[in-house]
């Protein structure tokens, strides 16, 4: 019985609980209007500058949907967002999902 008392004693201090990963937030700027772009399928993108790049970066293609969030043509928006790593990758999407988590700012562009 002592040995089995501490045999179960050091396995349960081995063995941990899987660890939280912490959420990846990152901020977006977002363009006024849409773009027509080429990814699997002919479609509208939106123009972005992501974390680092804002203000002063390129404004790029964003090819994927953000979950929750409502855009309306002729505002620019800053926003956060949760980027989450999809696994498994679905086939003609991207690496990442991305779902709406606050707005910084929204101003209209004339």
């Amino acid at each position: 019985m002592k040995y089995l008392s501490l045999f179960l004693l050091i396995f349960l201090q081995t063995c941990s609980s899987p660890e939280r990963e912490e959420p990846n937030i990152t901020r977006l700027l977002i363009e006024s209007y849409k773009v027509e772009c080429q990814g699997f399928i002919l479609q509208e993108c939106y123009l972005v500058k992501e974390g680092d790049a804002i203000p002063e970066g390129e404004w790029t293609y964003f090819y994927e949907d953000i979950v929750s969030f409502e855009y309306t043509p002729g505002f620019r928006y800053t926003i956060e967002v949760v980027k989450t790593e999809r696994n498994p990758l679905p086939q003609d999407v991207g690496r990442y999902q991305y779902s709406f988590l606050s707005l910084i700012a929204k101003e209209a562009v004339d």
